[in-house]
């Protein structure tokens, strides 16, 4: 099984995801941030980044992830993926690919008020401002496009909540 922790640039993807991961050690779950590929990929092949610069936009690195994917699998591991997938080209080397090979997904798109969103880009300690201004500009398109193109997937507002409630909407699914 696959779990997709999916969602806008700052809605708390990677906060819910890692905690989810610890919680369901005893399952072989495994914590994967795309963000962390994608920036040993640039580090790494910076001219095949330099392709398509936007990880959802990048095929060369969307096969590392779904190999890295594959791997976990094969280990008997339960992936649990930290991933804004807000382009086709995710669907389709991603969710298409495992749901070939009948994978059993589970897609979560953690949602909140686009302020909200903007609001915790702007108090994310971790974020240089280059990237919070990058990241502000693409929350309104990355909300639609979750809106329209996943109407199947899971949806939890994440507006008013706090880790341990959102973690216990995801296992009380499994």
């Amino acid at each position: 099984m696959i779990i997709w922790i999916d969602g806008a640039n700052g809605v708390g993807k990677s906060h819910v995801a890692a905690e989810l991961a610890e919680c369901l050690v005893d399952r072989n779950a495994d914590y994967v941030e795309s963000d962390l590929y994608w920036n040993a990929f640039i580090k790494n092949d910076f001219f095949k980044a330099f392709s398509e610069f936007n990880p959802y936009r990048n095929k060369y690195f969307l096969g590392i992830l779904r190999n890295t994917l594959e791997k976990i699998l094969d280990c008997g591991k339960m992936p649990i993926v930290s991933m804004s997938l807000v382009d086709k080209l995710c669907e389709k080397e991603l969710l298409e690919y495992f749901e070939k090979k009948k994978i059993f997904m589970l897609h979560i798109i953690l949602e909140a008020e686009k302020e909200t969103i903007i609001h915790r880009i702007e108090n994310d300690p971790i974020r240089d401002e280059s990237l919070r201004n990058q990241q502000k500009l693409n929350v309104p398109w990355q909300i639609q496009y979750l809106e329209t193109e996943y109407p199947n997937a899971i949806r939890i507002n994440t507006e008013g909540k706090n880790l341990d409630e959102i973690i216990g909407k995801i296992i009380a699914l499994l």
